[in-house]
């Protein structure tokens, strides 16, 4: 279930495939079906190179391009319809 910033429901998904890669090893088809910025891989990596890189560092650690990366692919199964 996805909630909106309110906590209120906003959808449910249903996990298709979910895969551990190297975040050197994600996919453009991975990139672009997440559907950030302009859905490119350059895009794709520069964002989560940036987040992971902050959050390395709070944490005291070194991060790495090798770093695993959780990648999930999932369909929207029941969406909330706006003013319900």
């Amino acid at each position: 279930m996805v909630l909106d910033g309110s906590g209120a429901p906003v959808c449910i998904t249903q996990t298709e495939r979910v895969e551990i890669k190297n975040l050197n090893k994600v996919t453009a088809d991975h990139a672009y079906l997440e559907g950030e910025g302009n859905r490119s891989l350059e895009y794709w990596r520069k964002v989560h190179k940036d987040f992971f890189e902050k959050e390395y560092y709070q944490a005291g650690k070194v991060f790495t391009d090798e770093i695993p990366c959780i990648c999930e692919t999932f369909k929207v199964v029941y969406k909330q319809e706006p003013g319900h």
